[in-house]
């Protein structure tokens, strides 16, 4: 397959679209081509800072041939409809979590990525690094022997609003989703199973979405993992992962330094995996081998759907739709 820059074009212009074309720049395998949005304002501004070309609409987006690949960083409840106009229309997708709002609406998609025999994957942009990947590989072999308990959270603190799209129910807004999805994701990546048992408690917040929620799985090998998920909290994002036989330390895997720390007994090594591009970068370079076939999805699709089942489930267990 050509080895020619992935030409991408971004539906949506908010925070992370900002820090995707900003870094995009760094990824050798990358050339930004578009940008898209609702607001031919924001399409232009966004443009002039990232040096692209702006279309006032997605449907001008997908309609470019010279756009070979698409970065879907939209609402939740939008990311069903605008990946399978991407996919029909011949791109490739990259998806921003969660994929979708229920399993059904997941499903339909990688169908119709089959059928249109393009990729689409589901930007867990933190399990791209190098040293998530590793403590993965360390943990799944028995390198801190049978993983018994999990302890990881993803916090931060901003300003409720109507404005922001994540306090939108009606968008499938709330702490679940927007970083929940990540605890979730870790902890049935470092135990390689689906979750046997499962529980969540939300506070509600008068806007209609769960602001902070806490949760607790269950898996087949005995492990257990409790997460605490927020979005008006001050948390710290160290994530644990106790064996039979030792355990590790990772500080904030969600936007990793590079370092994590295995202890066994009174042994303490510290393990460093550094990378050579930022996180946004990196993703891009990663979709690119994936799409050229060199390497498989950092998210299978039966990763996707096993994220979303979970999350299906527990927004359900605490009174939230979809």
């Amino acid at each position: 397959m050509s080895r020619q820059p992935l030409r991408w074009g971004i539906l949506g212009t908010g925070k992370i679209a900002e820090k995707f074309a900003a870094q995009l720049v760094q990824a050798p395998s990358a050339k930004l081509a578009a940008v898209g949005s609702r607001s031919p304002d924001q399409a232009r501004a966004f443009a002039a800072r990232h040096g692209c070309p702006e279309h006032g609409s997605y449907e001008a987006v997908l309609s470019q041939v010279g756009v070979d690949a698409v970065y879907l960083s939209l609402p939740n409840l939008l990311h069903h409809r605008w990946t399978l106009e991407a996919l029909q229309a011949g791109k490739h997708v990259l998806c921003e979590k969660p994929l979708a709002v229920n399993v059904e609406q997941a499903e339909e998609m990688f169908a119709v990525a089959r059928r249109s025999e393009r990729m689409l994957v589901e930007a867990f942009m933190y399990r791209c690094h190098g040293a998530v990947r590793e403590v993965i590989a360390t943990v799944r072999p028995g390198g801190i022997g049978e993983v018994r308990v999990i302890r990881t959270n993803f916090t931060f603190n901003r300003a409720a609003s109507r404005d922001d799209v994540r306090y939108r129910p009606e968008l499938a807004g709330g702490s679940l989703m927007d970083v929940g999805c990540y605890c979730i994701n870790f902890a049935r990546a470092i135990t390689a199973q689906e979750p046997a048992g499962m529980h969540a408690v939300a506070h509600l917040h008068e806007l209609g979405v769960d602001d902070y929620a806490a949760g607790v799985l269950g898996f087949p090998s005995g492990a257990v993992c409790s997460f605490t998920c927020g979005m008006t909290v001050e948390n710290d994002r160290t994530t644990f992962i106790g064996g039979s036989e030792g355990r590790i330390a990772i500080e904030d895997p969600w936007f990793c330094n590079g370092e994590f720390t295995v202890i066994r007994g009174d042994e303490r090594d510290t393990i460093t995996v550094p990378e050579a591009l930022p996180p946004y970068a990196l993703e891009a370079e990663m979709f690119a081998r994936v799409v050229r076939g060199e390497e498989g999805p950092w998210i299978t699709p039966e990763d996707s759907l096993g994220n979303i089942r979970v999350l299906e489930m527990l927004r359900r267990q605490v009174g939230l739709p979809y």
